[in-house]
């Protein structure tokens, strides 16, 4: 099944054409290794998250930057669990895509962390966590 939302231009590069399950992701057994918070600084700048109920409207940055403005956001950001990895595919190019863990990113560059832990979904297992018929995503887990 196709992903469900008109993606921004902004995006094209990160978001998976696919509508995915997290509840599929989390139950995967995937190793988990620590990678530098440097390797997914980019996503920090792209609009990932909803604003005014609208999806991507805002960057991980921003929220940062102004937490008053993007409080519920700021407040996920500073409750993510860092001690569940991040959750990533490598592409065919070989880049890395957040599939789930924007938030506990953010909360690690906050907290000046070098390190987080990740689990990386090869491309080519992306099979395993698609969503074959309609029904919502369960909330992330960050």
């Amino acid at each position: 099944m196709r992903f469900p939302l008109e993606i921004p231009p902004a995006l094209a590069a990160y978001i998976l054409d696919l509508h995915w399950d997290l509840e599929l992701l989390h139950a995967l057994d995937l190793p988990v290794i620590e990678l530098p918070v440097a390797d997914f600084a980019d996503h920090l700048d792209l609009p990932f998250w909803a604003y005014d109920d609208r999806p991507f409207q805002i960057t991980a940055h921003q929220v940062a930057a102004d937490p008053v403005t993007y409080r519920s956001q700021y407040e996920r950001t500073l409750t993510a669990d860092l001690r569940h990895p991040i959750d990533a595919v490598r592409r065919p190019d070989n880049r890395l895509t957040i599939l789930d863990g924007i938030h506990r990113l953010l909360r690690a560059e906050l907290e000046d962390r070098t390190v987080v832990a990740v689990r990386i979904l090869p491309w080519a297992e992306l099979d395993q966590i698609a969503v074959r018929g309609g029904g919502l995503l369960p909330p992330p887990r960050d």
